[in-house]
């Protein structure tokens, strides 16, 4: 058996969140626009991270049991800064993100994955899209173990 990251991030830009668009690695834009938000995207720098394998069983590497760790990083672009009073619509971005977390937390079927959870503090604020444009929202870490073989 072999990791299984494309299908795992397959899975999750599948969820559906109530207006919100989830891209896959093969769709991440090369700008945001304000009609395309609000947008989660893979974060195209250090997408993948603090990538370990663990040995958990005796054997040859090709049959050995293994689990392996790793952070997928993810940016949220829910409307550009500058655009309107984005601070008045800033607890409407706050609930849409935690709707996101919701949807993570209570989802049991993302395929690949043992676990598929919320890592850490998310940043709030503007956040840029890959061209450097800014947006309100937030970036979100999210710690992925996926057992090999």
């Amino acid at each position: 058996m072999t990791l299984n990251i494309a299908t795992i991030v397959s899975s999750f830009a599948a969820l559906n969140i109530s207006g919100v668009k989830i891209c896959d690695t093969d769709h991440i834009p090369v700008q945001v626009t304000d009609r395309d938000c609000p947008i989660l995207f893979p974060e195209p720098l250090g997408f993948v991270t603090d990538f370990t394998v663990v040995r958990d069983s005796w054997g040859s590497p090709s049959v050995a049991k293994k689990t392996a760790t790793y952070t997928l990083h993810y940016t949220f672009c829910y409307m550009p800064v500058g655009a309107a009073r984005e601070l008045e619509r800033y607890g409407d971005m706050v609930e849409t993100a935690f709707a996101i977390l919701d949807a993570v937390i209570l989802n049991e079927d993302l395929a690949g994955a043992l676990e598929f959870d919320p890592a850490g503090a998310m940043e709030f604020g503007p956040v840029p899209d890959p061209a450097g444009n800014l947006f309100l929202g937030c970036r979100f870490a999210f710690l992925v173990t996926e057992f090999i073989n």
